[in-house]
């Protein structure tokens, strides 16, 4: 569980900023309050399509809400 703001997903953190609730963001997404409650908190990803819909309607690009998954190495 994140307990530092340094920590603090990027989606949360732009909710709290903005002071809107998960049922806010919800409404201008159109994905469900849970859903995006599992993404801040870790729990679930979203497609690539999905993170670009949520970070157009929010005005943010797509790195600045959402964090590079790490990529392991393929071997050549």
């Amino acid at each position: 569980m994140t307990t530092s703001l340094d920590q603090e997903h990027p989606l949360r953190r732009w909710r709290r900023e903005h002071n809107a609730s998960l049922d806010d963001v919800s409404g201008l997404t159109g994905l469900s309050a849970g859903t995006l409650s599992r993404v801040e908190r870790g729990r679930c990803s979203l497609r690539a399509t999905t993170k670009l819909t949520v970070s157009r309607r929010l005005g943010l690009p797509v790195r600045d809400l959402f964090p590079l998954d790490s990529v392991d190495e393929v071997p050549a």
